[in-house]
């Protein structure tokens, strides 16, 4: 059985989202993503994990770590999201810290990270396609 869930299944779990979350993401939006494209790694990284701090403390979640890694993971024992160093990526960094929040449940975590990233970006949601439970560049 497939652990991940359906494009639709994803759209049609409406998580619980809190205002001040959506809030927070609208807020990081308007000041960090000024020049995004034309940003070093390093800079989106840095950006990233303090989109990911910032939306922690809006949902109440326990204290977390933030490293850069090879690729986007959460460690669930020691409480670890890594980044991935060559692939800066806004829904990425929203999934793993749904995990972080909600646990491993793949369609809540999905869920949770897509509608933000679709509330926030509804013209960059245009702009993606599905690949199974997956946005990626079209």
């Amino acid at each position: 059985m497939n652990k991940y869930p359906t494009k639709r299944k994803i759209l049609n779990h409406k998580p619980e989202i809190k205002e001040f979350s959506l809030l927070t993401l609208q807020t990081w939006k308007k000041e960090c993503l000024k020049g995004w494209n034309k940003n070093s790694k390093n800079d989106k990284l840095f950006k990233l994990k303090f989109l990911i701090k910032t939306m922690n403390d809006a949902n109440n979640g326990e204290l977390l770590e933030i490293k850069n890694g090879k690729r986007y993971c959460y460690d669930t024992k020691n409480k670890i999201i890594y980044q991935n160093i060559e692939n800066p990526s806004i829904i990425s960094a929203l999934h793993e810290l749904a995990h972080h929040l909600l646990g491993p449940d793949e369609l809540k975590t999905c869920a949770w990270s897509i509608h933000h990233f679709i509330f926030a970006f509804p013209k960059q949601y245009k702009n993606l396609k599905w690949k199974k439970h997956l946005l990626v560049k079209k």
